[in-house]
């Protein structure tokens, strides 16, 4: 099911727009291999693609990009330090009995803000995701839960609950979201510079600390204790599935959540988000996870047979009105007041139909007066509407307009005239014997 979303591109006119859909978006056969999916074109707040996108799952690490968002949002100045408490001690205990990735954080390190977001988003470090959660919750955990789902609520996350900060555990702890909410969390996400300054590279040097005192390799720069790399192997020009229009995001897995993967791309003047979540666990036969096959297959796919369209033509009439009352013309052309953005692909029908425009106008009519309005359809589906006016200005006969108004009493004004001449007839008459009279009685005389 593709839904256009409400999106108001004009600057001038008011756009009107409702939920709907259109038919023959679906994606090839066989690119996708996931069980939840959300494609969206940012460009035209266009869903292109969804699947299963409102069912509750585990959302693994793309947990992680609200915890990111949080900390990019705090204000926080990023050079600030943090030494790694004590209190983390059975967290990290726990990370490391549940196999999750970590960044080589130690307890009593003292690291930079900058260095646990990096370490969060790119290795996807479920110890520097909780540090960043225990620094912005001041020591309490879950106050920190508690801004994480306030923050998912803002975006209009319905199906959401975090109850740690990373994903490692899942639905058993309450921990779930869907593929819709994580969209939703992904565009705050992508809108983000300084997020999307993090995950659009593809390594880090973390840096010296009192816990990492000396580099691990020889070509670490100078300050640099070990270079971490991003688990978004789309990025990595050396990999198979390089795609060079990616930019991020966050990649996810536990074994309930299955591989996931939410991801930006930008190609063709255009911009995308896609969600994948609960692609399967095995890896393909090339060793990439489906998670990746699924994005690299709906991109290629969406990159070529999309683009975006702006319609109405604003310089070409969209229909033509009858004015009452001008001498100088009989109708009036309407033209829409500016343009809407909307995705269209190869297979789209596309129109632009005159609708509420009135039977008749009455002049005088100004230029740029509303008169309508015009709806594009796509697929037959209505995608939005710009308000349709008047082209120019039309000015009022006096003559025509006394005409029309006098009109319904011109056979009172007939026979008014007429009794009025019969009476000045009658009248000249009498006056004119009462003269010959005179005339007859003077001769008599």
């Amino acid at each position: 099911m593709k839904k256009f979303l409400a999106l108001a591109l004009a600057l001038a006119a008011a756009l009107t727009w409702g939920l709907s859909a259109a038919a023959g978006w679906d994606p090839p056969e066989g690119a996708v291999n996931a069980e939840a999916v959300v494609l969206y074109n940012v460009d035209t707040d266009t869903v292109v693609y969804e699947k299963n996108s409102r069912e509750v799952r585990a959302a693994a690490s793309l947990t992680k990009m609200m915890t990111a968002l949080l900390l990019a949002e705090s204000g926080e100045d990023l050079s600030a330090t943090f030494t790694i408490p004590e209190g983390l001690s059975e967290e990290f205990d726990r990370i490391q009995a549940e196999n999750g990735s970590d960044a080589d954080l130690k307890i009593g390190e003292t690291v930079t803000l900058e260095s646990l977001l990096y370490a969060c988003l790119l290795p996807s470090g479920n110890d520097a995701t909780s540090a960043i959660a225990y620094y912005l919750g001041n020591g309490n955990m879950q106050a920190f839960f508690d801004r994480m789902n306030a923050r998912a609520a803002e975006l209009g996350c319905e199906n959401t609950n975090f109850t740690c900060a990373h994903g490692l555990y899942g639905l058993e702890y309450g921990n779930h979201s869907t593929a819709w909410d994580m969209f939703l969390i992904g565009r705050a996400f992508r809108e983000n510079d300084l997020l999307m300054e993090v995950v659009t590279q593809t390594g880090y040097w973390m840096p010296l600390t009192n816990m990492h005192t000396t580099p691990e390799s020889a070509d670490a720069p100078e300050g640099a204790a070990y270079y971490i790399t991003t688990t978004n192997v789309m990025q990595l020009p050396d990999q198979e599935l390089y795609r060079p229009y990616i930019r991020g995001i966050k990649t996810g897995f536990t074994d309930e959540a299955g591989r996931c993967f939410v991801s930006s791309a930008e190609s063709g003047g255009m911009t995308w988000l896609l969600v994948v979540m609960g692609a399967p666990i095995q890896l393909a036969e090339d060793g990439f996870n489906w998670a990746f096959h699924t994005t690299a297959d709906l991109y290629d796919w969406a990159l070529v047979n999309f683009w975006p369209v702006a319609l109405p033509n604003t310089e070409t009439p969209v229909a033509s009105v009858p004015v009452k009352w001008c001498a100088e013309a009989d109708t009036v052309a309407l033209y829409a007041a500016s343009t809407l953005t909307t995705l269209q692909c190869a297979d789209s029908t596309v129109e632009v139909v005159a609708e509420d425009v009135p039977e008749t106008l009455e002049a005088p009519v100004q230029a740029g007066q509303a008169a309508g309005r015009a709806v594009v359809y796509v697929d037959g589906e209505a995608v939005g509407t710009v308000e349709l006016v008047t082209a120019g200005a039309c000015r009022r006969s006096a003559w025509l307009y006394y005409k029309e108004q006098l009109g319904p009493f011109a056979p009172a004004f007939i026979a008014a005239a007429v009794l009025a001449a019969l009476l000045l007839f009658g009248a000249a008459r009498a006056s004119a014997r009462r003269r010959k009279r005179a005339r007859r009685a003077a001769k008599t005389r």
